[in-house]
């Protein structure tokens, strides 16, 4: 998980080097907010890279959307995102390769985001990205039951219709600790759910003025030659 966070890095690097070419540049901004709610899973079981869908033994989630999110876009694929969400831990999952443990979870994340969707200009309806950025987790199971993150995410929109749409997305949790490569701290976090996206502001138009400036015009050509 500790490659996947240094790759994702490099891949946000990349996106903003090659992402500034006039000819890809779409004339308007897709959106100016997007607001987002779904289902989190949880997968704690303190095993990275093994029973990544171990559904009934490792994967803690509610029944009822849990997680918020709030994305402000801001220019050519980036935009930047809030969120936060809520979960439990039930004593019959694996928690840190023990079970026995229930408890309560907390988390909140902000990322810089880039969306691969200007690169996809005939395929509307998709709109792959990744994300960067801090966070923190409190867990009643953990201790200390606060940890700082590293979070990393790749993740994906599918939109059925102009303003609607599904996201789905996977986030990779590095706990910032002493022990950053030996830390017990770190889990995953899956998400599906809602998007909706608030279409930017049209200019106002200056019609009105521009027709009153030129009957203004036309009077004064009027009155000279009258004179």
């Amino acid at each position: 998980m500790k490659q996947l966070c240094v790759a994702l890095f490099s891949l946000l690097i990349v996106s903003y080097t090659f992402a500034q070419p006039a000819s890809i540049q779409r004339k308007k901004n897709p959106y100016k907010w997007m607001i987002g709610l779904s289902w989190n899973i949880i997968d704690d079981d303190g095993n990275a890279y093994s029973n990544l869908f171990d559904i009934p033994g490792s994967w803690n989630y509610e029944y009822f959307p849990s997680r918020l999110s709030v994305d402000r876009y801001l220019r050519r694929g980036w935009s930047l995102e809030g969120s936060a969400a809520f979960n439990r831990y039930t004593s019959s999952k694996l928690i840190n390769d023990t079970t026995g443990r229930s408890g309560t979870f907390f988390c909140a994340d902000f990322q810089v985001k880039y969306s691969f969707s200007r690169f996809l200009r005939r395929v509307k309806w998709l709109d792959p990205y990744i994300a960067m950025g801090l966070g923190g987790t409190y867990r009643t199971t953990q201790d200390p039951n606060f940890t700082p993150l590293v979070t990393t995410t790749f993740g994906a929109n599918f939109w059925f219709a102009r303003r609607w749409g599904i996201q789905v997305q996977t986030a990779g949790k590095l706990a910032l600790s002493l022990d950053f490569f030996k830390t017990d701290a770190d889990y995953l976090q899956h998400s599906i759910g809602v998007v909706y996206r608030f279409d930017p502001k049209k200019k106002s138009s200056n019609r009105f003025s521009k027709s009153q400036h030129k009957w203004l015009n036309e009077k004064q050509r009027y009155n000279r030659r009258n004179t």
